[in-house]
């Protein structure tokens, strides 16, 4: 480049080799403009990379909120009880008082309280209407199990009394002034025969049962009473031949059901001729 003295004083004359020059140099600067960027970018990468990631709204866990942690003295919950097994439609028109028993029985089973467990059978065959109409027959026959178990093992002092053996005393003579049988008396002590007793001794005995066995022929079943209340029914497998009516047992009274035509399980028969004495009632009816 080159000064020379100019109209307005000293000014600048570039020459060919000044400009070939100042192209150059604005390439050169283009160039290291570029290569900053290029520099800078790569910086701004790392910075972005090296920053902690921040989760997007859809990777983002939802919060699931936690149950509240009960006070260690809090009681237990109890769980309320189930009602008993009842067959298909059973539950239909189901009054609440019948409900309401019907739970109570299965808390007595399941406690194995049998006195609980009776009452509470009673209670819910005498509802009125057809409240438990459907249950009635298992009803019953649960209620005939547990009777027998209160008078073999409970030995229920509304149906047993307990004497003691006196000089002169047999099994047999006992059982008869107490209007039992000698049977039933032998199983109340678990005595193996009637020979086997001593003075003094004290021995369980049926007092005075008054026992009624009510045939149903078209029912095809037995129910036995003890002192007017229901006691156990048992199945009749074959038509009954007796004529409907009253009849009084003889000593012998599963010869005696034989010979009426009315025919139970051989257990059964046993059963009865165990616990009836002679001159009970057989009641015969069309039912």
């Amino acid at each position: 480049m080159a000064f020379a003295q100019g109209k307005f004083g000293i000014e600048y004359n570039p020459n060919p080799i000044d400009e070939e020059s100042s192209g150059a140099g604005w390439l050169v600067a283009v160039i290291a403009l570029a290569a900053v960027a290029v520099l800078a970018a790569a910086g701004v990468r790392r910075l972005i990379s090296s920053a902690p990631d921040e989760p997007s709204p859809i990777d983002t866990p939802v919060a699931v909120p936690t149950a509240t942690p009960v006070a260690t003295n809090a009681p237990p919950r109890v769980e309320p009880p189930k009602p008993l097994p009842l067959p298909p439609g059973a539950e239909r028109n189901r009054p609440r008082v019948a409900q309401n028993l019907l739970l109570k029985l299965e808390k007595a089973e399941a406690a194995h309280d049998v006195e609980l467990a009776v009452s509470t059978i009673e209670q819910l065959r005498a509802l009125p209407g057809e409240a438990v109409a459907d249950l009635d027959n298992s009803l019953a026959r649960r209620l005939g199990e547990l009777n027998i178990r209160r008078l073999f093992v409970g030995k229920n002092r509304q149906w047993v009394k307990e004497v003691v053996v006196k000089r002169g005393d047999s099994a047999t003579r006992i059982a008869s002034e107490n209007g039992s049988t000698l049977a039933s008396l032998l199983k109340l002590n678990e005595l193996p025969s009637a020979d086997r007793l001593r003075i003094g001794q004290k021995l369980d005995v049926m007092d005075h049962p008054r026992f009624t066995i009510v045939v149903h022929r078209a029912a095809k079943y037995a129910d036995l009473t003890l002192k007017g209340k229901f006691f156990k029914r048992y199945d009749i497998i074959a038509p009954v031949r007796a004529e409907e009516g009253n009849y009084e047992t003889p000593a012998r009274l599963r010869a005696f059901l034989a010979e009426k035509g009315i025919a139970l399980a051989p257990a059964d028969s046993a059963e009865l001729d165990m616990l009836v004495p002679a001159k009970s009632s057989l009641l015969v009816s069309e039912l």
